[in-house]
């Protein structure tokens, strides 16, 4: 069977791409496949990212916060951070809300199968699943065409998080106030924090992210959460609702190389979870409107990466350098760039929309030192 376009993997790239195509008329003549193997009808991970004014998912926010608390052994500070607001969209709703408004429009097809292999021809990419093979002029692929990058040859850790949906049944929260980062567990020589997001007085999701390539089991994650909800919170009863588990890379690793006339990366398979940070959810919805905008007036899809890398590359480099090399740690970093800049500064840096000016400015907040190393080391290669 052929389409025009197959998008690979239902996740929040593919979905996003595919909702735009299925709301603009300039797609209704085009026939669309999306592959998954899994339904989509759990609540199996949170999108949490921040933005300015109201955003194209706005309607699905669960919760939004207009003021951060960041916590480290020597730093305890909440902050407005206005004109942002950090926001909580949860799987399951995203799901929701973006799988039926799709399957509405004839011209998509939704395929529950496996995928095992994607190659391409002179004249197609073809796909080929478990029951199945599918072909299209245009494959978007959004999961990497690599299983794991070298870590002898480019700069790689994983982050890994775990988290509890929780309900207390007395007021433990305050829900106008998110927990952005607290580093005051013990670091164990990775970087390793907690953050805790309240939808309301009683109810929370709690999780722990740790930037490092060696997994924990799963009682090691449960005891951090444990532990950090009875000491930190003063928590001693409540229910755990649901639980998460991800696991996102964070990379400088060129995964677009791997695109191909009619194979295209997105998402985390094309490179778009921001390296230093790990977060994807806003990145993917500027690479999913400009890869919109590519498709219909006839530009290269390249171009699409346009305001998602650049210098800021660069500085992704650097900071992984800083970590993993230089052997600084993460709390040591955070703790130097929440003391001395604002975070509202510190979001516009993330999203890549500072001046060089201002990214100096950035960089002049931690310790210079390391940085200075790594910048050079950087440098050299």
């Amino acid at each position: 069977m052929h389409f025009d376009y197959i998008i690979l993997g239902s996740g929040a790239a593919g979905l996003s791409l595919a909702h735009r195509m299925a709301s603009d008329r300039y797609f209704d003549n085009k026939s669309i496949a999306i592959i998954d193997q899994d339904k989509k009808n759990r609540n199996d991970r949170t999108w949490c990212f921040w933005e300015t004014g109201k955003g194209y998912f706005d309607s699905i926010v669960k919760k939004k916060w207009d003021e951060i608390q960041f916590y480290s052994k020597n730093l305890d500070k909440r902050q407005k951070i206005n004109p942002y607001e950090y926001k909580m969209i949860s799987g399951l709703d995203f799901y929701n809300h973006t799988i039926p408004f799709i399957k509405q429009h004839k011209n998509f097809t939704f395929i529950n199968d496996e995928i095992i292999s994607v190659c391409e021809t002179l004249d197609n990419a073809v796909v080929n699943t478990i029951d199945k093979q599918y072909s299209a002029d245009l494959v978007f692929k959004s999961y990497p065409s690599v299983d794991k990058v070298d870590l002898k040859d480019h700069l790689y850790v994983d982050q890994h998080f775990k988290g509890f949906f929780i309900e207390t049944a007395k007021p433990s929260f305050e829900p106008s106030c998110a927990t952005f980062m607290d580093f005051r567990i013990d670091q164990k020589g990775d970087a390793r924090f907690l953050y805790v997001l309240p939808e309301s007085e009683t109810k929370a999701l709690v999780e722990v992210a740790l930037f490092s390539n060696n997994l924990l089991t799963k009682e090691d994650y449960d005891l951090i959460l444990t532990d950090y909800i009875k000491e930190f919170l003063n928590i001693d009863q409540y229910n755990i609702l649901e639980e998460e588990f991800g696991i996102i890379p964070m990379t400088i690793y060129a995964f677009k190389n791997h695109n191909t006339k009619h194979v295209f990366h997105i998402g985390t398979g094309g490179g778009i979870v921001k390296a230093s940070s790990g977060f994807a959810f806003s990145r993917i919805q500027k690479h999913s409107d400009q890869l919109i905008q590519c498709m219909k007036n006839g530009l290269s899809l390249d171009k699409s990466y346009n305001g998602l890398h650049g210098r800021h590359s660069f500085y992704d480099k650097v900071m992984l350098h800083t970590m993993l090399k230089n052997r600084t740690s993460g709390e040591e970093i955070f703790t130097d760039l929440f003391s001395n800049r604002s975070a509202a500064q510190i979001f516009k840096f993330l999203d890549h929309e500072t001046s060089f000016i201002e990214d100096i400015g950035i960089f002049k907040a931690p310790a210079m030192i390391p940085f200075t190393k790594s910048f050079f080391s950087v440098l050299g290669k």
